[in-house]
């Protein structure tokens, strides 16, 4: 159960990351380009699921 959080974290950044690229590209009066929006999400997301298992690792160690 514990490995579908991190696929709701992914799924939901990529959700929320091609709003925000839609709505920053309006904002810059640029066009929108799907699919460098969703290289550019999905790395993040998997930075942002993968530093807090290193932090909860590091954590464990020091007990």
């Amino acid at each position: 159960m514990e490995d579908m959080r991190y696929v709701a974290v992914i799924f939901w950044a990529v959700v929320l990351g091609q709003v925000a690229g839609f709505i920053g590209g309006a904002l810059n009066q640029q066009t929108f380009n799907s699919q460098k929006t969703m290289i550019v999400t999905v790395v993040f997301a998997i930075i942002f699921s993968i530093i807090p298992m290193l932090l909860d690792n590091d954590k464990k160690n020091r007990a």
